[in-house]
């Protein structure tokens, strides 16, 4: 594993590619975090990915997102996650704070249990992804289109 990936504010297309496959070695999804991390920050190359105050990282997290990730309360199928990422990659990811995420295997990390908690499979085309992405991921109130998800993975 690159030890880049661990690494506060790392980016590009081959740090991006090893968090992302770190973490579906534990939870696989059919290419969805690599493609995420497009469309969501240019794989940590857009100038805003680790602007001050906010740390959610390559995928884009936002704290909210980041706090559903650690809530077992709503989400009991997270204890045994919990005990895949110590097992797949080492982290206690209870004791994780959201400024950890400005390091790519945590945000991709974040990124995969807040799909985790999502309805329904993720699915295998980009279109299907282009979708799933929008409802579950950048949400009705996000700037981002199923357009915007399939041009940023097109090439890919």
């Amino acid at each position: 594993m690159a030890t880049d990936i661990r690494q506060p504010n790392t980016h590009g297309a081959d740090v991006t590619q090893a968090a992302a496959d770190a973490v579906t070695k534990i939870f696989p999804d059919n290419g969805f975090l690599r493609r995420i991390a497009r469309v969501e920050s240019n794989d940590g190359r857009h100038p805003d990915t680790y602007r001050s105050g906010y740390n959610g990282g390559i995928w884009q997290v936002d704290e909210v997102g980041f706090k559903d990730t650690q809530n077992t309360a709503s989400h009991p199928g997270l204890t045994r996650k919990f005990q895949a990422i110590q097992s797949g990659v080492g982290i206690n990811w209870p004791s994780v704070q959201w400024s950890d995420l400005r390091k790519p295997l945590y945000s991709a990390l974040a990124a995969r249990l807040l799909l985790s908690n999502k309805p329904g499979a993720i699915p295998t085309t980009l279109e299907g992804q282009a979708a799933y992405w929008k409802k579950h991921y950048n949400t009705a109130a996000g700037a981002g289109t199923e357009q915007k998800f399939i041009d940023a993975n097109k090439n890919h």
